[in-house]
């Protein structure tokens, strides 16, 4: 069985269906994946087993999911009953496990001043650029006030951990890898400086110290980690909230370039007038409005604090 507790003004427990439920995900991701026509299909049978069960229970306009199991690979902004989605009811953000609200650190709420930008590490391979995300790290840049832009070599793993640290908002826009069997080394890659390698693991993150009220990961697979016994998810997205992260925003696939340019943008631009879980859903849906598969735009997700 499948258990779901409802916290509000009252808790409320419910036994779920959840039987093949493994099975029912990873159609849902690769239907998802594959741009396919039955990804709204699989949505909507999640949605009544997940969701639907527990819905006169949700009330109003933000939700916090603490997913257990196979659950943390679920896109929920993409769960709906048909006619409407989660993401057109709430602004959504989840936490890893209930365990990391004991050293959550609390945002400052304040709009974005200073960021430090990260685009298109040059990896000495040209079929690993990513011209995409050196324009998306460039207009972000451009458009926050005395921000600091590496691309190419200067978007070393040395520049991250000497830099990272002095700064309130961090976005990097590089290639990310999840490791199933080593999740601690699952990576972001940098550009190689010296002997230094350039790969940035779950587990260096665990050991760096930041005062950011937001890191971004605009890379492949970042939200992902495995599934561990309890309520534990080990990978990058918690590795940041640890090092000092009020909030992380990551992926659970490999996503358009194109796209998430555009919800980049957008977000930061959100994040001017509006809490973070609010900004991310608007620029989602703006998204959502160009290009409606879930693909496009359901990947991203805010974990952490939702200010």
């Amino acid at each position: 069985a499948l258990y779901a507790s409802v916290i509000g003004e009252r808790v409320t427990g419910f036994v779920l269906d959840g039987s093949g439920l493994a099975d029912d995900v990873r159609k849902f991701r690769t239907s998802l994946a594959g741009r396919r026509r039955d990804a709204e299909a699989l949505g909507v049978a999640l949605h009544r087993r997940l969701i639907a069960p527990i819905a006169a229970e949700l009330t109003g306009k933000r939700l916090m999911i603490v997913p257990h199991g196979v659950l943390h690979y679920i896109p929920f902004a993409a769960l709906g009953d048909g006619k409407s989605a989660l993401i057109d009811r709430y602004s959504l953000r989840t936490l890893p496990s209930a365990s990391v609200a004991r050293y959550l650190r609390k945002g400052s709420g304040q709009a974005p001043d200073r960021l430090l930008a990260f685009g298109n590490p040059d990896l000495g391979n040209a079929e690993l650029d990513l011209p995409g995300a050196e324009r998306e790290a460039r207009a972000l840049a451009s458009s926050v006030p005395q921000s600091r832009l590496l691309v190419r070599r200067e978007a070393s793993r040395v520049a991250f951990r000497e830099l990272a640290p002095g700064f309130r908002f961090i976005h990097v826009a590089a290639h990310g890898e999840f490791e199933e069997k080593t999740p601690l080394s699952s990576r972001l890659y940098f550009a190689k400086v010296g002997a230094d390698d350039g790969e940035l693991s779950a587990g260096d993150v665990y050991g760096v110290e930041l005062d950011a009220d937001l890191v971004t990961l605009s890379a492949c697979e970042t939200g992902l980690g495995e599934v561990m016994t309890g309520d534990e998810v080990v990978g990058l997205m918690r590795g940041f909230l640890y090092a000092g992260a009020s909030s992380v925003v990551g992926s659970l696939w490999k996503v358009s370039d194109v796209s998430t340019t555009t919800l980049m943008l957008r977000f930061y631009e959100n994040l001017k007038r509006m809490p973070k879980d609010d900004a991310l859903r608007e620029a989602q849906l703006a998204v959502r409005n160009v290009q409606p598969h879930p693909f496009y735009w359901a990947a991203f997700y805010l974990t952490g604090d939702g200010r």
